[in-house]
């Protein structure tokens, strides 16, 4: 559309110019405009950006000498030379190319002494300025606009993409984590269940042995026997319980872990909490209290404690837990292999977080892991 209204102020103005000229200059006037439309063309077509503001000054230049030479319209082919870098040209050489051209359609316009005219030709030169001008603006405006909105379909797509991965990466940390506790309950099941039944049923052959002849003794073997299933009985009721954890709190929460090692009379755990608590994704939520949980049962097996602190600190960059428990400390050298750290930092290290023991007064495990925060 814009081709077409640059060579129509080219032809218009020329078959204008041709009624009011003789026959004979008739030949010259379609030779000049041939050139003018070629000009044009090639400005358009095989110029660069900055050629194209000389050769549109040139073209003025042109225009105002056939102006001179033709009279009649053709003045109005300056029109045609504004389409040319109004629309193109941002900097302000676009305003020294108008300069230059309302000087130059001045000068074409001398050899008419129609004051209206003038001023008229001036005006449309204006106007059509400020038109152009406010096309080239809103031409400009759309396609940053355009790139604006390219850009942020690209962001969507990569967040989109990236809560994906995160999503396949929590199912993958809470497969593992699914993975070792059932490792971890199976140790514990045929370390201490394990034992006990073997210990028992030795006895119970010992008892069918010797009751024949000291009934007494296989009595209070039997007693020994049944008070001893009753503590096998209560391990695996608190393994079944941390195994099955309760259908209303499907979240791994310090506070069902709290509860389940509250069964045993033996036991007293704390938890604190300081900061601004705010929703973790489930990735970290689960790495959090497989680590609790396994500082806790740890604390109970190896480190025979009475009283285990759980502190949650909630902080800008990220949320340390620390496990601290009063009972014995145990060998470094044997520390890694008896009580599971090397799984506990293997969690923390997939979710980008940091695993730290001490072993000052009591013993504590702290884990860091960076909250980035739901979106």
């Amino acid at each position: 559309m814009l081709l077409l209204l640059r060579y129509a102020l080219i032809l218009f103005p020329a078959v204008s110019t041709a009624y009011m000229l003789p026959l004979e200059r008739s030949g010259q006037l379609a030779f000049y405009t041939l050139v003018l439309l070629a000009v044009a063309e090639i400005s358009r077509s095989w110029l660069p950006g900055r050629a194209q503001n000389l050769a549109a000054a040139a073209e003025m230049l042109f225009v105002t000498w056939l102006s001179q030479q033709m009279e009649g319209m053709m003045f109005a082919c300056h029109y045609s030379t504004l389409t040319a870098y109004m629309l193109k040209e941002r900097s302000g050489l676009r305003w020294f190319l108008l300069a230059l051209q309302a000087l130059l359609l001045n000068v074409s316009l001398t050899a008419h002494p129609d004051m209206e005219l003038k001023l008229t030709a001036n005006l449309l030169l204006a106007t059509g300025a400020l038109l152009l001008y406010g096309w080239a603006e809103t031409g400009d405006r759309k396609r940053e606009l355009e790139q604006v909105y390219d850009e942020l379909r690209s962001k969507a797509y990569e967040l989109d993409a990236a809560r994906k991965r995160l999503v396949e990466y929590a199912g993958k940390v809470e497969q593992l984590a699914q993975t070792e506790e059932r490792t971890r309950i199976s140790h514990e099941i045929h370390d201490d269940l394990g034992h006990k039944l073997i210990r028992l049923k030795m006895m119970l052959e010992a008892i069918i042995r010797i009751s024949p002849g000291q009934p007494e003794k296989g009595m209070e073997m039997t007693r020994i026997v049944r008070d001893q299933l009753t503590e096998a009985m209560d391990t695996l009721r608190r393994t079944v319980r941390r195994m099955k954890p309760p259908e209303e709190e499907q979240s791994f929460s310090l506070k069902r872990l709290i509860e389940g090692f509250a069964a045993d009379p033996q036991l007293q755990i704390r938890c604190e909490i300081s900061g601004m608590p705010r929703p973790l994704y489930p990735s970290l939520e689960i790495v959090l209290y497989r680590n609790a949980q396994e500082a806790v049962t740890n604390a109970l097996r190896h480190g025979q404690a009475t009283e285990v602190l759980i502190e949650l600190s909630f902080e800008e960059s990220g949320v340390s837990m620390t496990v601290s428990n009063n009972g014995t400390l145990p060998d470094p050298a044997a520390m890694a292999k008896g009580l599971g750290l090397s799984g506990m930092e293997e969690r923390t290290r997939l979710v980008g977080g940091e695993l730290r023991i001490e072993t000052g007064g009591r013993f504590a495990v702290t884990t860091l892991v960076p909250t980035p925060g739901l979106p």
